[in-house]
């Protein structure tokens, strides 16, 4: 199978994926970020890391279930029927809030290693995930057979993704393409946020270049998609149907 890293780094986070909703019940966890933008709400923009949110599991206890999974020897046989020689593992970060765990995927085929991460968000209030199949496609090009995951549904997301793209300590330009997308997604309703954090989220879309977009998004395209998508004029379309958008919030 011919397999860019960007879409090693997919199965990856799929094979994963599978093991860990057999061992964790889905009301406790939910996929977040690109990752949930990719497997639910049908994004063309492939996710670099992993981020799940989690609540009521122990740090002790999500820490074993996470290293049984990836210390695996029939995980390993699973990513070696798609050239996946071996893989290295850290976990950097083991506190009580974020539990992080850093892949380097050597596969025969690709001269350079890959890299990912996964990342546990411990949430303190009770949050709503909802459970659903992965998009068929999304499974067919990897081979795999149809799963079951939990993740956050649209409101949340775009609730989510204007709070990230308000907040994060460094703005990132796959904020504003996600946020774009989920706008695109029907059945969309109106998100309730403080003036501040819709001011924040404003101030932030507007410092983000076409050069970011280019360089943190662009690239991270299905490959189909890179130059309808790479235009500057995407681009400043993007921003302004955003800003409308977040104006829209405070009336």
């Amino acid at each position: 199978m011919d397999l860019s890293s960007k879409m090693y780094i997919e199965l990856f986070h799929l094979m994963f994926l599978r093991k860990f909703n057999d061992n964790i019940a889905p009301e406790l966890y939910a996929i977040k970020g690109g990752c949930n933008l990719r497997f639910f709400f049908q994004s063309m923009r492939y996710s670099e890391d992993l981020g799940i949110d989690v609540q009521t599991i122990q740090k002790q206890t999500l820490e074993k279930k996470v290293d049984k999974i990836l210390n695996s020897s029939s995980f390993l046989k699973l990513l070696q029927g798609y050239g996946v020689t071996s893989f290295n593992k850290s976990s950097p970060k083991q506190t009580e809030t974020t539990q992080r765990w850093k892949v380097q995927l050597h596969i025969d085929r690709l001269e350079m290693p890959v890299n990912t991460k996964i990342e546990f968000s411990r949430r303190h209030e009770e949050f709503q995930s909802e459970l659903s199949d992965v998009r068929r496609e999304t499974c067919q090009q990897y081979h795999l057979p149809p799963m079951r995951l939990s993740y956050y549904e649209l409101h949340d997301a775009v609730k989510q993704k204007i709070l990230a793209l308000a907040y994060r300590s460094l703005t990132q330009a796959r904020d504003v393409f996600d946020l774009y997308h989920l706008l695109h997604v029907e059945n969309h309703k109106k998100i309730e946020l403080g003036r501040n954090d819709i001011e924040k989220a404003k101030e932030s879309l507007l410092s983000v270049g076409f050069n970011d977009y280019q360089s943190q998004v662009v690239s991270f395209l299905e490959a189909k998609y890179q130059k309808a998508l790479s235009d500057s004029k995407h681009w400043e379309n993007i921003v302004d149907e955003i800003l409308v958008y977040l104006e829209g919030l405070t009336k």
